[in-house]
Parts: C-alpha cells; structure tokens; sequence
C-alpha cells in the first residue's frame, strides 16, 4: 500500500510522497552520524536516546535530548537530512511525532508523586485520576474545564490541576501565584482572580510545576495527564477524553452481568 506523509519543518510545510513496495526497513544511520549533526547544536546537554526506523519504509527518527528535553529528528538511511517537525499520517490525519513523544516521555511514578504536591484544587472525590494543566488566560482551558466539570459530578473523573502559566501571557504568573498564596478555589481561578500576594510558597509551587512539566516536553495548555503516565497537550473533546480514560460513551448503558441462567 502507497502512504504519503508531510511534515512541517520550521514553520513551513514539506510535503513529501514516499512509495515503496516491501515492508522491509531501510537501515538508519549510525549513532555516530547522528553524533556529529547534533554536535554543532548550541544546546550544551545533547545525547541520544535511540535512532529507530519509523512505519514508513526509508524513514528513521532519532530521539534526542536537549538540554533536558526530547526531540525527535526525521532522516534517512544515509543522515544526509536531519527534519525537526511534525509527522502526520495523510491517511488517518494522526499526528505521529506527538504519539511518539507521548509514548517515550512517559512521567515516573516518582514524578507522578511529586505532582501531587503540586496540585492548586482538586475536582471530584472519586473516578480515575486525572492531572489538568491549565493557564488563566487559555480559553481552549476553560472548555476542558466545563467538560471535567461534568465528568466529576458524574464520578466518573478526579482531577488535580496544575498551574502552569505560559509566559506569553502577561500577568498570567502573578495571577496563578496569588491564587495558591490566598488558597483560592478553581472557581476564584476560573474567575481571574489577582492579587498582590505573591507569596515564597506560590512561587515555589509555580517554578516547581513548570520545571517537572517543562522537562518532559509540555509546552501549552491545556495538558492532560493520564493514569498511564502519559501526557497529551491541546484541548480533548469528550469522545476521545473518555476514550484514553477507558470509561464507556457518554449516555451508553453501562453493559449488563450475565444473568444466572445463563450457559
């Protein structure tokens, strides 16, 4: 089967058409010319997690970390080319370097530990756990928030919310760091509560959240974290939110015991 896939390269759109027949992979490039590519980076912390052929036959990818943080590079068998963007699959429209990132940054059961610390207010008091990554000036935020909001007055979902303001949004830090110095509620927070109270504690819960995140490659908001360990950034609607949750379609009937007649 032909598959075609396109990858953005910054900023600007590749569209690139790879047909082969076979299903073998073609060989990736040796670590040591991985090496020399990412030498001339300025990141002073570079080193290579893994060089492994992609799905798409003559294609391998590398995952490297940056000063903390894992990239994925697209190239050849050769390295002569080296792409840093997102791969989707024309076919199903997937997003196949975030899948991937999600897969290989999983969070540690020490991390998960730590964000629980972390957590500015809770929603729901029981279901699966839940971990929401939110700013107060992100309004794709606020309909993750409304869906949640249902979901855990169903029971079906607790969710921890972590503070991560981006810096893009001016005050958005001062906001998020005088809602936990005053112990505001997500309601308070929902509502742009601000105050002058900036206090050691918020500070330090604020930096605490960004950096555990940063590292692991959440950039945005909203982000979700899952009982799994793996984390997705960008708004989910509620189909696909149950999906990854394992929880059953909103509205069906939850499926029946089989009755004591039964063979």
């Amino acid at each position: 089967m032909r598959r075609t896939i396109f990858a953005v390269w910054m900023g600007l759109l590749l569209l690139a058409t790879l047909a082969f027949s076979g299903t073998a992979h073609a060989e990736c490039p040796a670590q040591k010319r991985v090496e020399e590519v990412i030498a001339k980076f300025e990141a002073q912390d570079r080193r290579i997690i893994s060089i492994q052929p992609t799905d798409y036959p003559g294609l391998c990818e590398a995952h490297v970390q940056l000063n903390g943080k894992t990239h994925i590079f697209y190239t050849g068998p050769g390295g002569d080319f080296f792409i840093m963007g997102q791969l989707y699959d024309s076919n199903s429209g997937r997003n196949v370097t975030r899948d991937t990132l999600e897969a290989i940054t999983l969070f540690s059961p020490e991390e998960m530990n730590r964000m629980a610390g972390l957590s500015a207010f809770t929603l729901g008091q029981q279901g699966k756990v839940l971990y929401y990554v939110t700013d107060p000036q992100c309004p794709y935020c606020k309909k993750g928030v409304e869906t949640l909001q249902k979901m855990a007055l169903a029971g079906e979902v607790q969710v921890h919310f972590l503070l991560f303001p981006l810096a893009s949004h001016k005050g958005a830090r001062e906001q998020s760091v005088s809602t936990i110095c005053d112990k505001k509620s997500l309601h308070d927070f929902e509502s742009g509560y601000r105050s002058d109270n900036l206090c050691a504690d918020g500070m330090r819960k604020i930096d605490a959240t960004r950096d555990l995140l940063s590292q692991k490659g959440v950039t945005g908001t909203p982000a979700y974290i899952f009982p799994d360990r793996r984390f997705h950034t960008g708004l989910l609607e509620e189909a696909e939110l149950r999906r990854r949750l394992g929880l059953t379609t909103a509205g069906a009937a939850a499926p029946k015991p089989p009755s004591k007649n039964s063979p």
